[in-house]
This record gives C-alpha cells, structure tokens and sequence, in this order.
C-alpha cells in the first residue's frame, strides 16, 4: 500500500508540474480577446473561414496596466488527486482502447460542441463531460432511457427546450442537446458557485447534491459521500480533461481524429422527405443521415412550419438551382411506424412519441380483444399528408446564435459558494479483521479522524466497506474544511421542478418526499445510497421491517 501511494504522490507531481509548463498552454485558450467566428455570407468571405473580431482596446495608462496585471484567464481548473490519477492511469492503461475510440469520435463534433459552449458563456472545458457521459456516441442510451452524446431522459430535455416527438428526437442532435446540456449546467452553477459540485449534479441532480452539503456540513466536493456513481464521475471528468490538454503527453499521439463535421443548412416551409432532399443535391441517405441524427423517420416536420435540415457542404446552392430550373418537392407522407419491442406498452410507445395513448390505441384498433403484442407494427397518430414542401431564404445564419433552442426560465432552489479542492486521500477497502485503529495506524492518522471524514457514528465497520483516509499532511485542513455559516442556513426544498438530466432514477436526484419504484436486482441498500439517505430511514418511512425489498414495490423516500 505504502508503495502505492508513493507511486500516486510521484504522478500528482509530475502532472502539477506539467500543467506549470509554459509548453503545455494553448495560444487559443491564453488570448481571450480573439473570438473566431464563422463567416456564412459567401460574398464576405469563403464558407467556413475563421475571422477573428478585433475590438478597440483602449490605449490608455490605467488601461494597459489593468490588461498587463489581469491574471491568467481559466477554463476549468484541473484538479489532481489519487482518485483522479486512478483513472489517468485506467484511461491509459486497461481502458486505453474505449479512451482512443472516444478519441477518435471527438473530432467530428469537440469544435462544434465547445463553441456551442461559449456561446452560452460556459467554459468550453465542459465539452470533457462528454467522454464520460456518452463518447461522442450520439446514439447512446443508457438503462435509465436517457439518450445523446449528453444523455437527457425525454422529460427533461423537454424542460430545457428539446423536441422529442414522432418526428425528431433532438436529444441526438449534436448542437440543440449541447445548448440543452448548457443551459443545465448555468443553472447548477448558478446554484453552487463551484464547478465540482456542478458536475457531480449534473450526473446526481441537485437535490442529491444538496441534501449531501446540507447533513456532511461541507461544500467541498473531494470531501462529500455521494452515490458511488457520482463519487467516480468528476474524477472521471478530470482524468479526461489532463489527458485531452496533453495527448502526446499521455501516449496519444496516433490518434486518428474523425474529420469535423461540415454541413451547408436549408430551410424548407412544410414537411420534407429525405429521400427526395437526398435526389436533388446528389448525395446518399446515409450521409443525410449522419448530418442528421435527431430524425427519427424518413419525413419530418419541424416546428412553427419550418424544417431545417443539413446537407452536406456546398449542396445547398444546388437545391436551390434544381427548383429554379422546376423540379418539384413531393408532398409528404408523415404517418410514423413503431415496431413494438419486448416488454414495452402502450403507454410508454405513445410517451416515446409525444402523442396520447388512446389515440395510439385507437388508431390501430387495440384494446381488450386485440392486446399490444411484440413484432406488432403500430401507425402512430399524424396527419396523413401535407403540403408540398417550398425552400425558403435565411436572411442570417440560424447558428450564429443559440436562439433555436427555445429558452426555459427555472428557479434556483437554494444558492451557495462551493470551496471545492482536491485533497490527496486514498479510499480504503476495509479488509476482514481490520479495526479504525488498526488502518488509522497504517495511514499515521487517528481513528476519530476516519470516523470524521467518513461520517460514521461508531467505530464499527464491515469488510468491504469503503473509507475516505486523508494523508497526515492533508488531515488538518480536511477536518477544518466546514462552511457551517452558509450551511447551516441552507434550506434544501421539499419539491423540485424537475431531477437533473438523467431523471429521477438514474442518478438520484429524485425529490424529497416522492415516490420510487424499486427495480429488478436492486437493495434496500442500493436505493439509500441512489439517493442520499440511510437505510434506517428508509425502513421507517416505508414501514419496513427488515431490509428486504422486491421488484416493482413501491418505496417512499423521507421528506
């Protein structure tokens, strides 16, 4: 063990050390003053070319001086301890292959997604919560039904103003889930003052979060007992950001990246069919596709009348010549089919689509003497046709804002100043026969000092059990490291809009007081630590008396 962590303390100083290195900065991250912006008018200049906006600086003395004294301005700090060297050594070791194809993906939307960032004002750092949540894998769906390269539950992409509907599910759509996943990530700020405790909500919800501060008396992340899920991901999140700021550092070099993603947009009044899209502009339905991944069947309607749909670079002047020279847009067939799967119903097929179940039922004829089957092929209600679709002229670029995602005003339900610093700690596995004293020895701290950092009302603990130990160094400063002043006077609300953007079961941001409905495989055990509260209190609340629980029972969570 004493090996071990030999080994961890010489990598933290080896990638402190690295970030201090003048070599290890990038140009485009030290001089905020050069915003690139993407020129659309052709007659300005080429499709795609990057022009920097250069503002007046003012020459004067007190200005110059404030400019040549401004500290350094930072994206997310990078935050080092042995849980996040953990994963640096995962990510380049045992999980090196999964790293390099997430690698590998991300160069086909990293620009595309850290621009959309700063446009909303976030630190375009944010974009590493990608490699964590999905790999840059746009179709990725997680056991919680949560979906994109920024895995939203319908709900609450719904909530931050994604459509999800028989037509699109915009969850998947590269630039609308990004200003989506933006807006989400202002709120927790706005909420924590402190990106640590932003991020661990972001894959927890708030609730999870608060009610953490609110019963460990701390705002220091590092030193807060999450669901282990979220104990893992912002180490994760910093593993990924250490390795992307330095690849070549890290053995990354032979990265081959995906090429970026380059489009041209065209706006179409009515509803539109790809195959026929696909006809005049030349190109294959699997590259509309792929340009496309939010569209969910071959005809789409968009909202307000008009559909936007990306073409590959340069094929929207040649739309634009076939229907002058009088080629026509068919009309429109916008009738969706579903196949039904394996264990699905009627009701969750119609919340997939956004339309009411009994008219799903009614459309196709089901009901008591005809039951939902599997392999069944349902129409899913939608108007049979529509119009022939007609192009229509942008008088500016669609993207040179963040304005095509419908803003959502929600509240704040509580606000602090997070104090979030890496500690150097280790979490220690407690082996059979093992007594506080006996690992207090081995790591030269007391045992009233695990029981502190690990919050444990006795001297007991269990073979397995995983306890948070703080080097000598550390440990004064991490049992000092209590904001009682804002705490005490944090009030965590009974209710909530909505559980975070993975939703109510899938990572524990489930409101006080409500209901849970206990899943295939899991513990009474499992379902406290999902959302922050004590076996003890589960029982009580639930009128339990033992620990055992089954599938499908419905749990109350204490309020």
């Amino acid at each position: 063990m004493t090996k071990r962590v030999t080994l961890r303390r010489a990598l933290l100083a080896a990638v402190l050390l690295a970030g201090c290195l003048p070599g290890t900065l990038r140009a485009a991250d030290t001089n905020p003053s050069l915003h690139a912006a993407v020129v659309r008018d052709s007659a300005a200049a080429p499709r795609g070319v990057m022009v920097p906006e250069v503002e007046p600086v003012d020459a004067g003395p007190d200005s110059v001086a404030a400019v040549l004294n401004q500290p350094a301005i930072e994206d997310i700090p990078l935050q080092i301890n042995s849980d996040v060297l953990h994963y640096i050594e995962f990510f380049t070791g045992a999980g090196r292959s999964t790293f390099e194809r997430w690698l590998k993906r991300s160069g086909r939307y990293m620009e595309l997604f850290r621009t959309v960032l700063q446009r909303e004002g976030l630190p375009p750092d944010l974009v590493h919560l990608v490699f964590v949540e999905s790999g840059f894998n746009l179709n990725a769906r997680s056991y919680a039904a949560a979906v994109g390269p920024w895995q939203f539950v319908s709900s609450s992409a719904k909530l931050f103003g994604l459509n999800v509907n028989q037509w699109v599910d915009e969850r998947k759509d590269p630039e609308k889930a990004t200003v989506a996943a933006a807006r989400y990530l202002k709120h927790l700020h706005g909420i924590f003052g402190d990106w640590p405790l932003a991020i661990a909500s972001y894959n927890a919800g708030e609730g999870t979060v608060l009610r953490a501060i609110k019963a460990q008396g701390t705002t220091n992340y590092w030193d807060l007992h999450l669901p282990k899920q979220t104990e893992e991901y912002v180490p994760q999140f910093m593993a990924a950001l250490a390795i992307t700021r330095d690849p070549v550092k890290y053995g990354f070099s032979d990265v081959e990246f995906d090429d970026p993603m380059k489009f041209d947009e065209v706006a179409l009044k009515g509803a539109v069919d790809l195959r026929a899209i696909a006809r005049l502009c030349g190109c294959s339905m699997d590259e509309l596709k792929l340009l496309n991944p939010a569209l969910r069947s071959l005809s789409v309607r968009g909202p307000d009348g008009v559909t936007m749909i990306r073409v590959p670079e340069g094929k929207s002047v040649l739309i634009q010549q076939r229907l002058m020279q009088g080629e026509k847009l068919p009309e429109v067939d916008l009738t969706v089919r579903h196949l039904v799967r394996r264990g699905e119903t009627l009701r969750a097929i119609a919340a997939e689509y956004s339309v009411s179940p009994r008219q799903l039922a009614a459309a196709n004829g089901i009901g008591r003497h005809k039951p939902l089957r599997r392999g069944m092929m349902l129409a899913v209600p939608a108007s049979l046709h529509a119009p022939a679709p007609e192009v229509i002229d942008i008088a500016s670029d669609p993207r040179a804002s963040t304005a095509y995602v419908p803003q959502r005003r929600i509240g704040l339900p509580a606000k602090l100043v997070g104090n979030s610093a890496a500690a150097d700690r280790v979490n220690h596995i407690v082996q059979r026969g093992e007594t506080l004293w006996m690992i207090g020895q081995q790591y030269g701290v007391t045992p009233g000092q695990i029981q502190l950092w690990n919050h444990l009302a006795g001297s007991a603990v269990q073979p397995g059990q995983r306890l948070r130990v703080h080097t000598p160094e550390d440990a004064a400063m991490a049992s000092a490291a209590v904001d009682s002043a804002q705490i005490a006077t944090l009030h965590v609300p009974v209710g909530r809009r909505h559980a975070g953007k993975h939703g109510h079961h899938a990572g524990g941001g489930g409101p006080v007081g409500s209901h849970v409905v206990v899943r295939k495989g899991e513990t009474l055990s499992q379902i406290a630590g999902k959302y922050g509260v004590s076996v003890s209190e589960l029982r009580r609340a639930n009128h339990l008396r033992s620990s055992n629980v089954r599938s499908g029972q419905k749990l109350r969570l204490p309020g």
